[in-house]
């Protein structure tokens, strides 16, 4: 019962630091996108581009390992080897943040001169390198502490770090922008380095983080009990090797996980600006994209800060639902395939595949129909970019469900302790993102939509070949269209309702309280259709959510 209630008041304390650190991100990458623009924004996520497969190699694997290993030496009240091992991964990402942070300081030049084509963008790749360091720390004592079943210590450093990102990202932003003319000249002159502004309250608020819980576990919270012996220095060597290793997949997969992005950032300035090349009369005539090269100095690096600072900003808070039935479901799928009953193994899949379904469709068709109106009630002052966005938001969105779909595919292998397929097919997603981009991008009349088509298509693509694959290897059916079906009958009525209710509305209630009513109605019709035609795995679905057995 007490570890029950444990687990409630854990999953309860993460759930509301997820909300509102998603909530704070937001906070920052839209009222970012409104200083910054397009072109500004592109700066801003150059800079991440190459921050972020750093930062996932060097934060994913130990605190894993930590978190793992940790509950189960507190099973045994082992607290000597959770001493060893905490000592011995914070060591680990001491090196490994470090070397992370030098890294990007090394390649820096080479970076923004010849692969992402933005020299402006230095300063930003600069002042965010030391972020690495700050982070690997930070996850590790993450890590100690939720494997310890104390989940208060990670969701009160993320909303540290989260409301430190937004305010100083945004303020210092703000005063480099609006002081521009005074300080470099111009507000074109001032972009990047309003953009390294921005990024500097990233970086300060990742300090600020790793000092809270240094303070942390120099408190009773941290301490563990009295005559707790340290290894000698050579076990401690042998205990960082044996951590390292075990870390290297899953940082390798984490780290592969951002190559569709890194993809995106090889290729859409550069593809964009090809086709203004190829293309210039295609670009001239189109009022959208003549406004576009009246209002920047590069036209790739503004469509690219488009595309990744303010498309990708709104369609990741619609990409996080499926996660959420991710992670409610590997506890579940793991028991089951650990008893080795197929029918029990068969009814998880089932249940995690309509639970995708169910939980996205609805999420992403709406943000598909609404795309518009979402981005110019967000994006007041960025008219021309608002335009430009619309069309890809509405194709990455009507996708979506296919990149929901392929991560919990990923889920099942998870589940039998493959985690190097997952892998593989990333880095195989990533190429193939790569290719299609070179081709769709660079045609005018798609542009940064092009970038949306290829990772939808991607996408589709590795999802038929996981899908393959647990077939071939495990026997075992996904069942994607037969279980999505219900799902996919009510995104149908919920986009086709919205769509009417929105044209309908608008000119009586406005564009945001059309907005708003089209949405709700959308969504019960969504509601309306999927129960009627199948209620009894519906109910289950929300059992799956709850963490209850059927």
């Amino acid at each position: 019962m007490e570890n029950k209630n444990r687990f409630m008041r854990n999953a309860a304390v993460m759930f509301a630091a997820m909300i509102i650190s998603k909530g704070l991100g937001a906070v920052l990458k839209i009222p970012l996108g409104n200083i910054l623009g397009g072109e500004g924004m592109g700066y801003f996520t150059t800079a991440y581009s190459i921050f972020t497969p750093v930062l996932s190699f060097a934060c994913a694997g130990i605190p894993t390992i930590l978190t793992r290993s940790v509950a189960e030496l507190s099973a045994t009240k082992d607290y000597a080897r959770i001493a060893q091992m905490r000592r011995c991964s914070l060591l680990l990402a001491a090196v490994l943040g470090i070397a992370g942070t030098l890294l990007i300081w090394l390649a820096a030049i080479p970076f923004v001169m010849f692969i992402a084509n933005s020299p402006e963008s230095l300063p930003g790749v600069l002042i965010i390198a030391p972020a690495t360091l700050f982070c690997s720390v930070t996850a590790v004592y993450r890590g100690y502490y939720e494997g310890l079943s104390d989940a208060l210590p990670t969701a009160l450093s993320q909303i540290i770090e989260s409301v430190v990102k937004a305010a100083l990202g945004i303020g210092l932003s703000y005063f480099v922008y609006y002081n521009g003319v005074r300080l470099f000249g111009s507000l074109q002159a001032a972009l990047p380095y309003s953009a390294a502004a921005a990024i500097l309250g990233v970086t300060i608020s990742e300090l600020c983080g790793t000092v809270f819980m240094l303070i942390r576990s120099r408190g009773k919270a941290g301490r563990l009990p009295k005559g707790t012996v340290i290894a000698e220095r050579t076990e401690i060597f042998g205990m960082c090797r044996d951590i390292f290793m075990k870390a290297l997949p899953v940082s390798l997969g984490a780290a592969t996980s951002n190559l569709l992005s890194l993809a995106d950032m090889l290729t859409i300035s550069n593809c964009i600006d090809l086709s203004t090349y190829i293309f210039p009369g295609y670009w001239e005539d189109n009022a959208v994209l003549a406004a576009v090269i009246e209002s920047c100095t590069g036209v790739g690096n503004f469509m690219y800060g488009c595309y990744a600072g303010m498309i990708m900003s709104v369609y990741m808070l619609a990409a996080a639902v499926p996660a959420v039935v991710g992670r409610c479901a590997l506890p579940r799928l793991a028991y089951a395939a650990g008893t080795g009953e197929r029918s029990a193994v068969s009814r998880e899949i089932k249940l995690l595949i309509k639970g995708t379904s169910v939980v996205t469709l609805p999420v992403t068709v709406l943000m598909a129909v609404l795309s518009e109106p979402i981005l110019n009630i967000l994006y007041p002052v960025r008219a021309t970019e608002a335009a430009v966005s619309a069309p890809a938001l509405s194709v990455l969105s009507a996708g979506g469900i296919t990149a929901g779909l392929l991560g919990s595919v990923f889920i099942v292998f998870h589940a039998f302790g493959d985690f190097g397929y997952p892998i593989r097919i990333t880095l195989i997603g990533g190429a193939l993102k790569l290719m299609f981009n070179v081709i769709f991008v660079t045609l005018p009349f798609m542009n940064i939509s092009g970038a949306a088509v290829s990772g939808v298509l991607s996408n589709a693509i590795c999802l038929v070949c996981a899908v393959r694959e647990i077939k071939s290897r495990f026997g075992l059916s996904t069942g994607i269209v037969r279980y999505s079906l219900p799902a996919l009958f009510g995104a149908a009525g919920c986009g086709i309702g919205t769509y009417l209710f929105f044209r309908g509305l608008k000119s009586y209630a406005g564009t945001i309280g059309a907005m708003l009513l089209s949405a709700v109605l959308g969504a019960a019709m969504y509601a309306l259709i999927l129960f009627i035609s199948d209620s009894e795995d519906c109910t289950e679905v929300i059992r799956l959510l709850r963490h209850k057995r059927a």
